[in-house]
């Protein structure tokens, strides 16, 4: 079997400029949770759908987010609850570039994600008055006090459809940062398919094909699952037992 780097190696590139049309900032996701050694196979079945992004000949590209809930993790529980319209907040850093956003990434009654952003100098250690009437002016008002919960990095890979307008991102090297705790989650790549509306999506059709289901939870929500003892996560759990199928231990 190829390697990942060769695999990757063999995908036609794309500029950042020239995927500029599909920022997608509202979309429809599907996400899969897969064994980070499936994914060479699974690239090559669809090396010729799809485009690889490539930024000054570099394909695996780092990121730096850092979420903010209220104290209780009232934003948590809203996703836990599986409440229709629900948000979640955070500050986004391309490493590479140095570029970093504040972000609003809300989820809609009809499952649609809409995500909303203002660009910012760096992550801020707390949210500034500005960032704060940026919340306000964009999310339901019902909760406040917002304050740092969660420090997450990954690597990601952006893929392009070459015939649709459709993206395709894949996080690897999953590291969660708490209260001074760190948890890394190995071996397990996160997919995640977007797309203007729901249409043929050459990844999604392989994955019904290879029966991988959509067991998808939110980076956030695992981040918080794993290291905050005793959070409330009954609701996840045949999601944390997909994991575990996968080769992870939680804990």
């Amino acid at each position: 079997m190829q390697d990942l780097s060769s695999i990757l190696s063999s995908f036609s590139p794309i500029s950042l400029e020239e995927m500029d049309h599909v920022k997608l900032l509202d979309r429809i996701d599907t996400k899969f949770m897969v064994n980070e050694d499936q994914l060479p196979k699974y690239l090559a079945a669809v090396n010729g759908e799809y485009s690889l992004l490539r930024i000054a000949g570099e394909s695996v590209h780092p990121y730096e987010t850092l979420y903010f809930d209220t104290p209780d993790y009232n934003l948590y529980r809203m996703h836990h609850n599986g409440r229709r319209n629900r948000f979640k907040l955070r500050c986004r850093k391309y490493v590479n570039s140095g570029i970093a956003y504040f972000e609003i990434k809300s989820k809609t009654n009809t499952r649609r994600t809409i995500k909303k952003r203002i660009r910012i100098d760096n992550i801020p250690e707390t949210l500034s008055e500005q960032l704060n009437q940026y919340i306000s002016l964009h999310t339901p008002g019902n909760y406040s006090n917002f304050v740092p919960v969660l420090s997450v990095f990954f690597d990601r890979l952006t893929l392009v459809n070459k015939q649709a307008n459709e993206r395709l991102t894949i996080d690897l090297n999953l590291r969660y940062q708490h209260d001074g705790i760190e948890k890394k989650i190995e071996r397990i790549a996160i997919v995640e398919v977007k797309q203007e509306k729901h249409s043929i999506s050459p990844f999604r059709q392989l994955m019904k094909k290879q029966r991988q289901q959509n067991n998808y939870l939110s980076k956030y929500c695992l981040g918080l699952i794993c290291l905050i003892k005793g959070i409330k996560m009954n609701r996840f759990q045949q999601k944390i037992n997909e994991l575990t199928k996968l080769g992870y231990d939680l804990y």
